[in-house]
């Protein structure tokens, strides 16, 4: 990560400057806001939620009941014997590998999927971006996000029209 920031930063830094003697407007784009806002990514998302929907409640309901065990143990514990706390103790640590045991593959599951769906959208915002870019006649754009920008005036953001072309062309 370090070498792709250094590599940013050279890079800008030797484009910048040939820059500067001529009109040329930089913009820059949220792509994860456009990820998140754009009816695509909102399509994707809800494919994503839909597809792991019924593993999550599964996971959920049995991390409350952990939850709530671990919470009678604290609470009884002082009336417990040593042995009876041991035990439940033993119990709680049991249900906790299992379920590491089972929510493990279901997060590398929508680790990748989540992975495939960003690479769905990836080639259109792309297009969006560069129409935009044509559009507003810029002569670079740059990921808010990724790129270790410190600061950038509000007035070079594209995002909005980014997500507005990549509604209009993704229906």
């Amino acid at each position: 990560m370090t070498r792709l920031f250094l590599f940013a930063a050279l890079s800008l830094s030797l484009v910048l400057p040939a820059y500067a003697g001529s009109a040329v407007s930089i913009g820059y784009v949220d792509m994860q806001k456009v990820l998140e806002d754009s009816k695509l990514g909102q399509r994707l998302q809800e494919q994503l939620r839909k597809e792991f929907e019924s593993q999550a409640k599964e996971l959920a309901i049995e991390e409350r009941e952990i939850n709530q065990l671990q919470q009678e143990l604290a609470r009884d514990k002082p009336l417990m014997s040593n042995d009876q706390v041991k035990k439940k103790e033993k119990e709680i640590e049991t249900r906790i590998a299992a379920y590491q045991k089972k929510a493990a593959p279901v997060q590398q599951e929508l680790m990748k999927a989540q992975q495939e769906k960003g690479r769905e959208i990836v080639a259109p915002a792309r297009k969006a971006v560069n129409e935009v870019a044509k559009k507003k006649k810029l002569g670079m754009v740059v990921e808010r996000g990724m790129s270790g920008l410190m600061y950038v005036d509000d007035g070079f953001d594209i995002t909005a029209d980014v997500i507005k072309q990549l509604d209009a062309s993704t229906k």
